[in-house]
């Protein structure tokens, strides 16, 4: 029987698990007990965070800063909230003012006709510089969520940040047209209500490596849903990492990249399995609980990864669910989605 999780969609993502959750939250649950603390530390968009918030202390980390931004707004946050209603009272006297000032135009200088129109351009760094101007971290969080929604709703690509389309492209025309305030406003009514699970969730932003080696004894489970294929998420959302840190980055190429994207060593099959490795290695030694999502075509096989989850597990679960899955714009194919239970 079907579950409704908690779930607040925010943007689209490689690998996200909004359409799996009554795959994968099942399995955490079975391993862990009410109140037990479970760290992710690769959380991308943190929906499975979310989904087990309201019963279980949670432990994020992503080493991008707009996952790190969507952690504080949905996981370390327990108490501030936002609405369409609240946004207009709050934000549209600064958001009018950057529009007449400019004081923020970094994406109207850099990515006009690009991956945004002009006047799209515009209300983005309003926007940005109205957010700024809000005094609580978390409400900031909320805002900046919002307006990555708004962003990937109307960018001028086939779906993500990797490459934009010319503007004179019949399928983006629509798109160039539609209003990002308007947008931004709309999605901020998601976050009338934010679960509150009474716990001191913690979200960080490092190397899971680093991560790893500080924890304490105290996680039943580990969850990790690393990338499955060479394909390095900073090139397909290096736009959302400028807005949330509007840092004037110096950018480069065709599709002005960031000069500071990371990289992956599960993107390569040279040192995939090492990647594995270290994390069993490290959850074992804890006696802790892991669980791995991971694909049927993924850059690791899955009799090396089944024989390496061996080595360091008594009891190994492996679990596989067919699902469409995205395909950046060149439209979908079904695939199946690995569980490895380990404990």
């Amino acid at each position: 029987m079907s579950v409704e999780y908690d779930n607040i969609f925010i943007l689209r993502y490689m690998g996200n698990k909004n359409r799996l959750l009554n795959f994968v939250v099942p399995a955490i649950e079975e391993v862990t007990g009410e109140g037990d603390t479970v760290c992710d530390p690769m959380a991308g968009t943190h929906c499975i965070c979310y989904a087990l918030k309201n019963r279980n202390k949670i432990i994020a980390n992503d080493i991008q800063q707009y996952s790190y931004i969507i952690g504080r707004a949905l996981i370390e946050n327990n108490t501030e909230t936002i609405s369409k209603d609240e946004a207009e009272e709050e934000l549209t006297g600064f958001y009018l003012k950057n529009q007449k000032e400019n004081r923020f135009r970094f994406f109207y200088e850099n990515y006009t006709d690009t991956y945004f129109a002009k006047e799209q351009c515009l209300a983005i760094d309003s926007i940005r510089y109205a957010i700024d101007m809000v005094g609580d971290k978390y409400k900031q969080a909320l805002y900046l969520c919002a307006l990555m929604h708004a962003m990937c709703k109307v960018q001028s690509t086939p779906g993500h940040f990797a490459q934009f389309m010319p503007k004179e492209h019949q399928r983006i025309l629509p798109l160039r047209a539609m209003d990002v305030w308007e947008e931004f406003l709309n999605k901020c009514d998601d976050f009338r209500k934010i679960v509150n699970n009474g716990m001191e969730n913690k979200v960080y932003r490092t190397d899971y490596k680093e991560l790893l080696s500080n924890m304490d004894d105290s996680v039943s489970c580990y969850y990790i849903d690393p990338p499955y294929s060479g394909e390095q998420y900073s090139r397909f959302y290096h736009v959302l990492e400028t807005v949330v840190k509007y840092d004037n980055p110096k950018l480069k190429h065709k599709a002005l990249y960031r000069n500071d994207r990371f990289k992956s060593g599960f993107c390569y099959k040279r040192s995939v399995e090492s990647e594995f490795e270290l994390i069993m290695k490290e959850v074992s030694e804890r006696q802790s609980s892991l669980v791995i999502s991971y694909s049927e075509k993924g850059t690791l096989p899955l009799e090396k990864l089944k024989k390496l989850s061996s080595r360091y597990f008594k009891h190994v679960d492996f679990r596989q669910n067919s699902h469409t899955h995205s395909t950046l714009g060149k439209g979908s194919n079904n695939i199946k989605e690995i569980l490895l239970i380990l404990n």
